[in-house]
């Protein structure tokens, strides 16, 4: 069993990001708190990009909280997607193609052209994006050379409307895996799909896997109730992770989950609950559970979803476990 200790209680967060420090945006400030140094800035989300912190706006940060100069002579704000250190910024006519780590403008092109593609879901590799349309269709589309490389109709595999799974597609290596389902919810199914061509290489129909997946280590996981899923994506195998036994009274929610080294962060919630304040460390290579901590109003009171505080997000690395909740509060724990 690991240990945790409290570290401290932050108040009024509005975003944050555990990296080797710990970042916080609050009150028009993003502050380095383990290093406490500040940065003014109007924005309301952050996000990680190999090495820079990017924001809801045009500014860019590196982790010593120097703003970095991004080269486009234009409005621009960052659209969410990246690959490695290729990101997205655009506008409401234009899409710019950006690498950030040299300070380049790769590719600008007119969102109008994307129309009929639909929405960009992520990158496949460097020079290719995924997108989905209205009608089901899932486009791969090399942005460098403006060629659509091949395209995949999800209706065609249920015969009816469908879509993906919260817009959640994982490249994991040459493959892309994502659950589908019709708009209904009567069918669904796990797709792995060559990267490079659109074939479908599983057979989705006995892929017993789907709901919101995540990427760990080359595997895919996901949660159930009372445990986890892990499928290998090359061999489609699925394992199974039953702590039933270690979690009588509660459920695993799937609002979030962290990685790092071998070890799952997820929320849960009591069985008989709604609000899911406990904080789970699973390790994958013991499979136990190895720390719980419910997050309490008031800790001396007992546990009622009165007093219990609904976790946002979770995020770790090898030192600490950063939880958000309501009310816009940041508990930071540290490993003993």
């Amino acid at each position: 069993m690991r240990k945790y200790s409290l570290n401290k209680i932050l108040h009024k967060i509005q975003d944050f990001l555990l990296i080797n420090n710990i970042f916080v945006l609050s009150e028009n400030f993003l502050t380095d708190i383990l290093n406490n140094r500040s940065k003014k800035i109007d924005c309301l989300s952050l996000y990680m990009v190999n090495g820079y912190i990017l924001t809801d706006s045009k500014i860019v940060f590196d982790y010593n909280l120097n703003e970095i100069e991004i080269k486009i002579d234009d409005e621009f704000m960052y659209r969410r997607k990246s690959y490695n250190n290729i990101v997205i910024f655009n506008n409401e006519k234009t899409l710019f193609f950006y690498d950030i780590l040299n300070g380049q403008l790769i590719k600008k092109i007119d969102i109008s052209i994307l129309k009929d593609m639909g929405a960009i879901y992520c990158f496949i590799d460097a020079k290719t994006i995924l997108l989905k349309n209205d009608f089901s269709k899932l486009f791969a589309y090399d942005y460098i050379n403006n060629e659509i490389l091949w395209q995949f109709n999800i209706s065609d595999y249920f015969n009816a409307p469908s879509g993906v799974y919260q817009g959640r597609v994982l490249v994991v290596g040459d493959r892309l895996v994502f659950f589908a389902h019709t708009k209904d919810w009567k069918k669904g199914a796990t797709f792995v799909l060559d990267a490079q061509t659109g074939e479908v290489l599983n057979n989705p129909a006995q892929t017993i896997f789907g709901g919101k997946l995540f990427l760990f280590d080359g595997y895919i996981w996901q949660k159930k109730d009372k445990g986890f899923a892990k499928m290998n994506p090359n061999t489609f195998e699925v394992t199974h992770y039953d702590l039933s036994q270690e979690l009588p009274t509660e459920i695993i929610d799937n609002k979030t989950m962290a990685y790092h080294d071998g070890v799952i962060a997820v929320s849960a919630k009591p069985q008989k609950g709604s609000i899911r304040s406990l904080v789970l460390l699973f390790d994958t290579k013991t499979e136990q559970i190895i720390w719980r901590k419910e997050i309490l109003h008031d800790e001396n009171k007992a546990s009622t979803d009165a007093n219990r505080r609904q976790i946002e997000e979770i995020q770790m690395n090898e030192k600490y476990i950063a939880v958000s909740t309501s009310g816009y509060l940041l508990y930071v724990f540290e490993k003993e």
